[in-house]
């Protein structure tokens, strides 16, 4: 009985095996890093955070001028200054600079925060986009190109041009109707 049900079971997969390599399969390959650099969206919100950076470099290089110029003061003036002014001048230094490196962390966190919501918010477009594409063109599964993962692939399967493409379509049609 055993030999019965394993050679069942041998032909069973055996069967179904040779009917799936008779199945075409098709498969493709997308950089998700290429679609957000590389697509007009994607280089528009690179653009936007590079605004919001250097804007809040600026600020932060003015506080640092301050600060700066003050510390000059300081120094100027160190041997005229009573004790109490020269202390009342380094707490100010001292607390600006604190206020500076506050400022810092809080503009880093804001521009990681205000990326992360881009990214996310492109990835949902993309993926859905991908999802369209894959049962529209009859993909059987699509991969993502990660360095570390896929190491070679044949430019036949390589969509990432085509996805960029669809992706600036789509969101040059969406701008055309707002």
């Amino acid at each position: 009985m055993r030999k019965f049900l394993f050679s069942v079971f041998t032909i069973i997969f055996t069967l179904s095996f040779v009917s799936f390599a008779h199945a075409e399969v098709k498969i493709g390959v997308v950089d998700l890093y290429r679609v957000l650099n590389e697509s007009e969206e994607g280089k528009k919100s690179i653009n936007e955070l590079q605004s919001m950076f250097e804007a809040r470099q600026k600020t932060l290089e003015e506080k640092q001028k301050k600060i700066q110029s003050l510390r000059e003061e300081l120094e100027k003036k160190r041997s005229v200054l009573s004790e109490e002014a020269r202390k009342a001048k380094e707490e100010e230094i001292e607390r600006l600079g604190r206020d500076l490196q506050r400022t810092a962390a809080d503009y880093q966190v804001e521009l990681q925060k205000k990326q992360n919501e881009i990214t996310q918010s492109m990835l949902r477009e993309i993926r859905q986009i991908i999802n369209d594409f894959a049962k529209k063109e009859g993909y059987s599964l699509i991969l993502e190109k990660a360095e570390q993962i896929i190491l070679f692939t044949t430019p036949e399967v390589e969509i990432t041009d085509k996805i960029i493409s669809i992706f600036n379509q789509k969101t040059s049609q969406q701008k055309g109707k707002k």
